[in-house]
């Protein structure tokens, strides 16, 4: 219900607005209920400082308080709904601006650090700043012949069943489901490594074309994903990583069963 209501931003008013829910608005002014481009709804986030950079952790307090806060916009929120959980950092600066320059030490690297929340409004201009600076510094010329358009296959899980049903007859793996809740083809997972921007991790592959975003994250199709990969990369099951290097999820064979059959796990 919430996914079909919430087709904008929504956030809670600040605190200085409603000085009786300072508590539950808390010290941030960020985060709020967005519907993603798939129709998926996101919830928060919050912020805090941590010590590390690579500190990824979520505690249930923190979603507690994202859920009280958001409740504030959006009554309808409910924990029951919630799929999964997402952290991450970013650098941020004692100033509290942005760093946006040429390298002060070298000549081949321009710095965008300390980008905090305005970030997403200011990404353009300051890409901007960047192109002209690698065009001035390096005689970079604009390739006239440059298309930014990427065409790819459509998400067919949208698409009406006569569309979908063409790319079927066309291509039969379109019509071999893997991940149920997704609707991902395996025809789309294909397309998805052997597109120009190539993508060969489990999680790379969630990232493009969705399998493992629904409501058992990944708990069926994975094993499957993984499966396409290896097949198609020419590779050991063993060899396909979940995301970064070091991520292997399968380390080799069971000592076998009754026939003395080996099995993945």
């Amino acid at each position: 219900a919430l996914s079909s209501y919430a087709r904008s931003f929504f956030a809670p008013l600040p605190k200085e607005a409603q000085p009786d829910k300072k508590e539950e608005v808390g010290h941030t002014k960020g985060g709020g209920v967005m519907r993603t481009i798939d129709g998926n709804i996101l919830v928060g986030p919050d912020a805090h400082e941590v010590p590390s950079r690579e500190d990824y952790s979520t505690n249930i307090s923190d979603i507690n308080n994202i859920i009280k806060k958001q409740k504030l916009a959006q009554p309808m929120l409910n924990k029951g709904d919630i799929i999964t959980y997402f952290s991450g950092t970013r650098a941020a600066t004692y100033e509290e601006d942005f760093v946006v320059r040429r390298g002060i030490f070298t000549s081949n690297v321009y710095e965008a650090a300390g980008i905090q929340s305005p970030g997403i409004t200011a990404a353009p201009a300051i890409a901007v700043d960047i192109k002209n600076w690698i065009k001035e510094d390096l005689k970079a010329k604009e390739k006239s012949n440059f298309n930014p358009v990427y065409k790819h296959t459509p998400r067919l899980a949208n698409l009406p069943d006569e569309e979908r049903a063409k790319y079927i007859a066309k291509n039969p793996e379109y019509g071999e489901m893997i991940c149920r809740c997704e609707e991902v083809s395996k025809g789309e997972i294909i397309d998805a490594l052997e597109s120009p921007l190539k993508v060969a991790t489990i999680d790379g592959v969630k990232r493009r074309v969705r399998p493992g975003m629904g409501r058992c994250q990944g708990g069926f199709c994975s094993p499957l994903v993984a499966k396409i990969i290896a097949e198609h990369e020419g590779i050991n099951v063993e060899d396909v990583l979940k995301g970064d290097e070091g991520s292997v999820i399968v380390y080799g064979n069971t000592k076998g069963n009754a026939k003395g059959e080996n099995r993945d796990v």
